[in-house]
């Protein structure tokens, strides 16, 4: 009777402590709220739900129009792709505006142009559903994750940037004007068994890419994270892709990492010795063998917020993501209205070196540099020429993109610090 009873207090508290545990990992006891930084922050309609964007150069960016979550089978939900410009214009009303508000309404009203691109001879009968994407700066190529369903099954799709051709000798300033569709990549595999779960792609070589499964079925969304906080279970993976180029890919993929609660973003860094894989309240470092494609030196970063797409900044050096500060009200109401309860933001991970020991090592650290209730549910945040963030919610469908000024850092370089326009 005692072995009973002991038993039962064992479950009990375990039981306890795992909803506890629960409760805690989706921030039901965490008030948060805006802290200053999305001071300036301008709020623009003219694009719908924006899942993932990447900087084609210092003078634009690329953006997907499609909301992800919510899908049902034979749905008319076509998406799209649209081009960000102006950023490498200068604009001198902003240069002389000491108000960070008043410079970037002056940049969102006289400079920033954001247009939908035209898709050339795209195959008939395949729906285009847009997640993450990528750019191949080499020969402007833009690789598109598309949950085509059943309209073409899951796939990724090739494409040719083409531009204005105005930019200077390092076509810095071009701006892309129509996408030429090239070809898709998929398989049997991809289309059974990564139906709709593909979240984001890096490409290392032309033919050659990773890419990540943000759930283990697309049918069930938020099963992996009930398994989780009830069993601890991980069971979302990241793959190496390759594939012979010819007029149908015959593609070959392997499983190079897992136990990923959700895997999300990927990107690499300036060399692509680094992969770095989000996924939900973390960023993990792996170190990438050129030559098997293996990922080995598993280093994760925990994170207090949810973060999603991330991509590495070739100006800085760093990784910017989109975060979530609070899952509790996402998970009362899945497809909630705009609220001020729905914080998020963009989160920067950098290399701290350590002067006290070796100037040579340094740890990877975290830090939150835009917090803001103005668009609702973030999934994606980048940074473009250390003047602006670019900030998109298309993974639940909020609409729109949130565009704030830059901040500098604190001494302790944790709080940012707002410069004036002038100053940037």
């Amino acid at each position: 009777m005692n072995f009973i009873f002991g038993a039962s207090c064992v479950v009990v508290i375990f039981f306890l402590f795992r909803i506890y545990y629960a409760l805690e990992f989706l921030d039901y006891f965490v008030e948060t709220s805006p802290d200053g930084s999305d001071e300036g922050c301008i709020k623009i309609m003219s694009i719908g739900a924006t899942e993932d964007q990447t900087k084609f150069n210092n003078n634009s960016i690329l953006m997907t129009e499609w909301r992800v979550v919510g899908y049902k089978p034979g749905e008319d939900r076509p998406g799209s792709m649209y081009v960000a410009s102006g950023f490498q214009q200068n604009n001198p009303t902003s240069n002389k505006s000491s108000s960070k508000l008043k410079g970037t309404e002056d940049f969102v009203a006289n400079n920033l142009k954001i247009e939908k691109l035209p898709i050339v001879d795209y195959p008939d009968g395949v729906d285009f559903h847009p997640h993450g994407i990528y750019i191949r700066k080499e020969d402007n190529t833009l690789y598109v994750v598309n949950h085509a369903f059943e309209k073409g099954g899951e796939r990724i799709d090739v494409f040719k940037i083409i531009t204005d051709g105005e930019g200077d000798d390092d076509n810095d300033d071009d701006i892309p004007i129509r996408l030429d569709y090239q070809y898709s990549i998929t398989s049997s595999w991809m289309k059974k068994e990564l139906n709709g779960v593909i979240n984001s792609i890096v490409v290392v070589e032309e033919n050659k890419f990773y890419i990540t499964q943000y759930l283990p079925k697309y049918e069930d969304p938020f099963s992996p994270l009930l398994k989780y906080l009830i069993l601890g279970s991980c069971d979302t993976r990241v793959f190496y892709c390759e594939y012979a180029l010819s007029s149908k890919p015959n593609l070959d993929c392997r499983k190079v990492a897992d136990e990923f609660l959700g895997a999300n973003g990927i990107t690499h860094n300036a060399d692509y010795s680094k992969i770095f894989v989000a996924s939900w309240k973390s960023i993990t470092v792996f170190d990438r063998d050129s030559m098997t494609n293996n990922l080995s030196g598993k280093n994760t970063i925990p994170i207090p917020n949810f973060v999603d797409n991330i991509k590495f900044d070739d100006i800085t050096g760093n990784v910017y993501g989109g975060t979530i500060h609070n899952l509790w009200p996402l998970l009362k109401d899945p497809y909630p209205k705009e609220s001020n309860e729905h914080i998020g933001g963009v989160l920067e991970l950098y290399q701290d070196y350590d002067d006290e020991n070796d100037n040579n090592i340094a740890s990877w650290k975290t830090r939150q540099v835009v917090t803001t209730s103005k668009l609702n549910i973030i999934s994606n945040g980048i940074k473009m020429n250390n003047n602006y963030y670019v900030i998109g919610a298309g993974g639940f469908g909020y609409e729109g993109i949130l565009v704030c000024p830059v901040a500098e850092k604190n001494s302790d370089d944790t709080t940012p610090v707002l410069v004036q326009q002038s100053e940037l």
